[in-house]
């Protein structure tokens, strides 16, 4: 019965990509008055493969490197349709059967398990197996999941299957209990209580210490009237820079170089970057060193390290590296990006990656408006801050991250690395952390250490003093660790009884089911289409009890495409260990910091505390494959400096 609402229109003998239906019950606490409790709707897609291991070796298919699941062994033990059991990585299939590594079976009958049902395998095996055909089954397969997973889409199902359940009520949960199920969905009134939603606005920003220049978002412009946050105290106003780059692509990437430095020419005021980077960041010069990767090097990884050796010989501030956007497609450890970032940061220079598809973009506006943003915070500049809390504590925020390492997907053997950016209250970047290399049991008494070490380097840098109030917000978002790095923080804040200290930990998670619409919403216009339409403006806040609340961090401009289905709020959840928990101010802190990456000059999707420890996470991942590097560089030359970005 399930075949008929396959979604796939080329070969659904092969792909099952189907609509699917999640039904959970959730409360609503507020802070006077009953609990209200409702079901909680979420529309997916769950993506499968029909054809077993065996028939799709049979159609020429490569498999290896691939995932494979099993079917449960006792009938009525998965969940839903099409669950499948993990089973390994295929290394290879041969005489009916599929070689396994990852795996608890070297070997599995590969006419009894299946590929891992994913987006990124739906596509890759649509690839190689259609052809020609496989742009029309790509675009085809954008439209049918938007139909589904698009806000309006979503709008419209609700409303049928609340229909559909009021019908039904009552239903029976058990002897004596059954509910009553009310078809509209759970309208949000304007109000701070739960299930009300109020906005929170843009914040100002600050150009000069000691708010001089106050400006409000957007930033971009008034940096251009005003220059950055700390033009008169950056203290490299001559900046070296050296290109490494492809000797055939020098003339390219010199003319690119050269309208980075003295800006775009254009009598268009509304384009960014007319400026360029001296004079929008106060600069007194910006020179170039170009160092060729030529073609005659041995390999591609001897051309890039011999070009960047030769570069560090002049002692620049910052790297840039030009690459080819398939380079990205390389194994890390002959890919030019992390091999000459890996190079570059072991004597203490950033890296700035700059593909050459990028340097032939005719609209370079924008992309140089970003680039110059990144490459000033990698030099140790800051663009702007948030206006101060006017509250009497010092407050520090800290993003916890952690790199979990190991090729393992069932985790056996895993070791982590802890990752902790610091800010301060007004969302300027301190520096970042990172413990030792250790197994997941170690990870608890690593990470406690590590936080006592930031503590230390705060309080000689700040001069806190003996019964000071002082107050650490952490932010974490990946499960798996939540509570560990909660009783890390538990322990950590224990143990500083020098000062006054109270301390929110705060779950920050775009991993949930729960949605927000506003059917009122137009969307925006999109070229000749229109998108983000039903989809919620950036900042409305809906609390769900006193710990819990919905943040929308995403709105229609932030929506990419008219394809695209409507964007997750992020879930912010104060830890019942907290001893401090003012659940609005918390929320408006991590609405705030979304303002505060510096990697471009648009809000972000998460707060800087948690993207900034995923963009080191995504890094470390990488650089951990490249030959000699070593992560205590981070500790030395680079631990104030934005090199992620």
């Amino acid at each position: 019965m399930l075949e008929r609402h396959n979604l796939a229109s080329s070969r659904p003998d092969v792909f099952g990509i189907f609509p699917e239906y999640a039904l959970d019950v959730r409360p609503l606490a507020p802070h006077e008055g009953d609990i209200t409790s409702g079901v909680l709707v979420e529309f997916g897609i769950r993506y499968v493969f029909l054809k077993t291991v065996m028939e799709l070796a049979y159609e020429g298919l490569s498999l290896s490197g691939l995932y494979a699941v099993r079917l449960f062994e006792e009938e009525g033990e998965a969940r839903s349709p099409y669950e499948r059991l993990y089973l390994g990585k295929i290394e290879a299939v041969e005489d009916g059967t599929a070689r396994l590594s990852d795996s608890d079976f070297d070997e599995f009958d590969a006419d009894l398990c299946y590929l891992e049902g994913s987006r990124g395998n739906i596509e890759r095996i649509a690839r190689e197996l259609l052809g020609a055909e496989y742009g029309a089954f790509s675009q085809n397969l954008l439209e049918q999941t938007f139909a589904v997973m698009g806000a309006e889409a979503q709008v419209q199902r609700l409303g049928k299957l609340g229909a559909w359940l009021e019908e039904k009520s009552p239903l029976s949960c058990c002897a004596g209990l059954s509910m009553r199920i009310q078809k509209e969905p759970h309208q949000c009134r304007p109000g701070v209580d739960a299930g009300h939603s109020h906005a929170f606005k843009p914040p100002n920003c600050l150009l000069r210490p000691g708010g001089s220049t106050t400006v409000p978002w957007p930033v971009d412009k008034q940096i251009d009237r005003h220059g950055p946050y700390d033009a008169e105290s950056f203290p490299e106003k001559r900046v070296r820079i050296a290109v490494v780059c492809p000797e055939e692509f020098i003339g390219e990437a010199g003319q690119f170089m050269r309208e980075f430095k003295e800006g775009i020419t254009s009598t268009d005021e509304a384009l960014p970057f007319r400026q360029g980077f001296v004079r929008k960041y106060h600069l007194n010069s910006c020179d170039f060193t170009f160092h060729e990767v030529k073609r005659s090097a041995s390999s591609l990884e001897e051309g890039y390290k011999a070009a960047s050796l030769e570069a560090l010989r002049e002692k620049p501030h910052l790297a840039v590296a030009v690459i080819r956007e398939q380079h990205h497609d390389l194994p890390d450890a002959v890919n030019p990006y992390y091999t000459t970032k890996a190079r570059m940061m072991a004597q203490g220079v950033p890296v700035q990656l700059v593909e050459i598809e990028t340097v032939r973009t005719s609209q370079r506006a924008y992309i140089l408006n970003n680039i110059g943003l990144a490459i000033y915070a990698k030099l140790g500049g800051i663009p702007w801050t948030l206006s101060p809390n006017q509250d009497l504590a010092h407050e520090i925020i800290v993003g916890i991250g952690s790199a979990r390492l190991g090729e393992s997907r069932r985790g056996s053997g895993e070791r982590v690395i802890g990752i902790t950016t610091v800010f301060s209250g007004d969302g300027q970047y301190l520096l970042a952390n990172n413990t030792q290399e250790v197994p997941a049991e170690q990870y608890l008494e690593a990470l406690t250490g590590s936080l006592k070490e930031t503590v230390g380097e705060l309080r000689s840098r700040f001069g806190w003093k003996p019964k000071d109030r002082v107050r650490f917000v952490f932010h974490q978002s990946f499960k798996k660790y939540k509570d560990i790095e909660a009783d890390a923080v538990k322990k950590f804040a224990a143990s500083l009884t020098d000062f006054d200290v109270k301390y929110a930990f705060v779950h920050v998670s775009d991993s949930h089911n729960w949605m927000l619409f506003e059917p009122s919403a137009a969307g925006v216009k999109f070229g000749r289409s229109i998108k983000g339409k039903m989809v919620p403006q950036r900042g409305q806040c809906v609390p769900l009890g006193p710990y819990t609340a919905l943040l929308t961090l995403s709105g229609p401009r932030q929506v990419k495409t008219p394809l695209q289905g409507c964007p997750h709020p992020v879930l912010v959840n104060v830890h019942g260990d907290s001893t401090f928990t003012s659940l609005d101010y918390l929320a408006h802190q991590v609405f705030n910091l979304s303002f505060m990456s510096w990697r471009g000059f648009n809000p972000s999707t998460l707060p800087v505390s948690i993207s900034y420890s995923n963009m080191i996470v995504d890094l470390l991942g990488h650089l951990r494959h490249v030959k000699n590097w070593n992560s205590e560089t981070l500790a030395t030359a680079l631990k104030e400096r934005r090199w992620f970005l």
